[in-house]
């Protein structure tokens, strides 16, 4: 097996970086309940997201668990642009992670109503709720959020 040179390191470290992306768009909020998920101990999770070398067999966990093409992160390490996911998408360095269409609507919708409860205490919980789908539904119609499909 040939030593790792500086490239190797840098591809690991990016990898470790788009694992850790695709970790939070799952919802993980930690590496250990990560770790758990994908079926390692948390030291050889660790070393993944950290950018240390690990086995293909740890990859592969990883992949399988995180929605990532099977091969994907060998293949990343080997010179490929990104890291291909099942559903069709990629994870791309460089590139902003965004949460999925009903974790945006849910976020979005708290926010609202966290401003409302501070700065129109009198609404109901009821209206309170409402004025949030509403605004949803403008922040639609204006393209500002995606429309559900």
């Amino acid at each position: 097996m040939a030593a790792p040179t500086d490239h190797d390191s840098h591809r690991r470290r990016i990898l470790g970086e788009l694992v850790k992306q695709q970790r939070r768009a799952l919802g993980y909020s930690s590496k250990e309940k990560a770790a758990e998920a994908v079926g390692l101990s948390h030291v050889p999770y660790r070393n993944v997201e950290n950018g240390l070398a690990v086995s293909d067999l740890t990859y592969t966990k990883v992949e399988l668990a995180f929605g990532l093409l099977p091969g994907s992160c060998r293949a990343f390490l080997d010179g490929a642009d990104s890291i291909k996911l099942t559903d069709g998408g990629e994870l791309i360095p460089g590139a902003r992670s965004w949460p999925s269409l009903a974790d945006i609507d849910a976020r979005a919708r708290e926010a609202i109503q966290a401003a409302v409860e501070v700065t129109a205490p009198d609404l109901s919980v009821g209206q309170a709720k409402e004025l949030a789908l509403k605004a949803l539904e403008e922040l639609r119609k204006r393209d500002l959020l995606p429309k559900p499909e």
